[in-house]
């Protein structure tokens, strides 16, 4: 194989350009990738002592793809959003051997007029970010993403050596940890300084999610981009469209285990010089569904969630299609109608069998006395079903395709049991037989109880029973005044299968549990 060395400067400015030789930069040459390009070398990279830059804006993202080995140094001049309440950035480095002091000496990176700069790294033992200052050494390291903000929007230079062949970064679920503080997410980053295929939509086999499924929670299987407009996270995952994760984009996911590390791989043979954006979607032609929720307070967005309907998906949990919500004491999600353990979904995939006869609970968090909107923000839905919104204390039902659903509440909202999301053909009305009657009960992970949830719309009077296979009552609890959510104790009991029976409002409930 040839070599070719370059001692001139070369701007690629335009779409795309492929070289299947070894790539030379000599002694006095200069290689600038324009914003809206990219470069694959089929053989080797070397840059002897010339000077190799990549260029960024806002959504546009230059990319450096190697097949063979690589030596020497590049500078990514990657783009950082804006300091700010609600903005900063999920960034890592693209580039190996970046050092904490000489990025924070970087004219356009913020700091707070005191020594702390706008880098800093999560803690999930304790939920807490540690940003640098001039004290921090070492070098950012591979595969980590890091909280990065600038004074007005701009790039960051990154300087260091291309990340050649697979890395990998651990992960932990530090959920419960130290006393209720820690938390299951963890901060990476894509170490490339090319994109990385992020879903099976956009590569079957080698795309982050696929091949970091087992490291990853099976009820959070996906990837969580930070919006950077006080909207919280959006979920990526095999319900989006084609997805790319752009060179050094950083992004939360969730550890799967009980506090033993796990391990994220970034393969080489996920690289890819498609994408143009942070988180860049292209069109999925695959046949599916999906209606996505907003909730308001005033005119101000605080979530979302998104139900999802595809061929071959169920009630329970599929991974990589259902995804748990980043935030499970904010805004609105939904529950699963099979294998609840508690967790409050961003996205509910199912079976588009169940696209026009599926009832789902909602969960909305605010506070009493704070108004509150939900209405539909996208909808591929046919036309021909409606989607309606119970509130099951109120009596109400709301034709979201119509209207949007507002209260005010009077007292504070959290859990689920009083609100539904309907999707049918037929019409309803206050007139409507609720088929909410139904409750929702599980036994979250860790939990020493099961927890009972919607018995407080009947008000009245309720008894829990606990059964074994075998039909022997194992507990018992009447509750005089039901809640929105009443627990029944497990200590003591021996892992297996359990029937749970409610006797409430002259109605019997049956439900099969599972104690760890």
């Amino acid at each position: 194989m040839s070599k070719i060395t370059l001692t001139i400067i070369i701007c690629l400015l335009f779409q795309s350009y492929t070289h299947s030789q070894n790539f030379t930069v000599s002694n006095g040459g200069s290689l600038s990738i324009s914003k809206d390009s990219y470069l694959f070398v089929g053989g080797d990279f070397t840059n002897a002592s010339g000077i190799v830059t990549l260029n960024s804006d806002s959504d546009e993202f230059s990319s450096l793809l190697v097949n063979g080995i690589t030596s020497g140094t590049i500078t990514y001049n990657r783009y950082v959003n804006i300091v700010g309440s609600g903005e900063w950035d999920l960034i890592g480095a693209p580039v190996s051997g970046m050092a904490f002091s000489t990025l924070i000496q970087d004219a356009n990176i913020a700091n707070n007029g005191s020594g702390v700069y706008a880098v800093g790294a999560y803690d999930n033992t304790t939920d807490t970010w540690v940003n640098a200052t001039n004290a921090t050494a070492g070098n950012l390291m591979l595969g980590q993403g890091y909280q990065m903000a600038t004074t007005s929007g701009a790039t960051l230079a990154f300087t260091g050596t291309i990340a050649n062949g697979d890395q990998t970064v651990s992960i932990v679920n530090n959920d419960a940890a130290n006393s209720g503080a820690g938390r299951r997410w963890n901060l990476i980053a894509n170490p490339f300084a090319s994109y990385v295929f992020a879903n099976s939509p956009s590569e079957t086999t080698n795309n982050f999610l696929t091949v970091n499924a087992a490291a990853i929670d099976d009820a959070f299987e996906a990837i969580y981009g930070w919006n950077a407009d006080g909207t919280g996270y959006t979920i990526y995952n095999n319900t989006s469209a084609a997805t790319y994760i752009a060179p050094g984009q950083g992004f939360f996911v969730a550890a799967a285990g009980t506090g033993e590390n796990q391990t994220i791989n970034f393969t080489k043979a996920m690289q890819t010089v498609v994408g143009t954006d942070d988180f860049i979607a292209s069109k999925n032609a695959t046949t599916s569904y999906e209606l996505v929720l907003d909730m308001y307070q005033n005119k101000q967005k605080l979530g979302n969630t998104k139900f999802y309907f595809k061929e071959g998906l169920t009630l329970g949990l599929d991974p990589g299609f259902d995804a748990g919500a980043f935030n499970q004491t904010k805004g609105i999600s939904s529950r699963l109608l099979e294998q609840d353990k508690g967790i409050g979904m961003g996205i509910n995939a199912m079976s588009v069998d169940y696209m026009s006869s599926v009832t789902v609970p909602l969960v909305i968090h605010q506070e009493a006395g704070v108004s509150l909107k939900i209405e539909i923000a996208n909808s591929t839905i046919p036309q021909d079903i409606n989607v309606y919104i119970e509130d099951t204390l109120e009596k109400t039902f709301t034709l979201l395709t119509n209207n949007s659903f507002e209260l005010i509440p009077t007292t504070k909202l959290s859990g689920s049991g009083r609100f539904y999301i309907h999707f049918t053909r037929s019409t309803l009305s206050a007139d409507t037989v609720s088929s909410t009657s139904f409750l929702t009960a599980y036994k979250g992970v860790g939990n020493a109880y099961i927890s009972i949830e919607g018995l407080q719309q009947f008000s009245q009077p309720a008894n829990f029973s606990l059964y074994n296979l075998l039909g022997m009552k194992i507990q018992s609890k009447n509750i005089p005044n039901p809640s929105q959510k009443e627990t029944l104790s497990t200590i003591g009991i021996k892992a297996g299968v359990y029937i749970l029976q409610i006797n409430y409002n002259k109605s019997v409930y049956t439900k099969k549990i599972f104690i760890d």
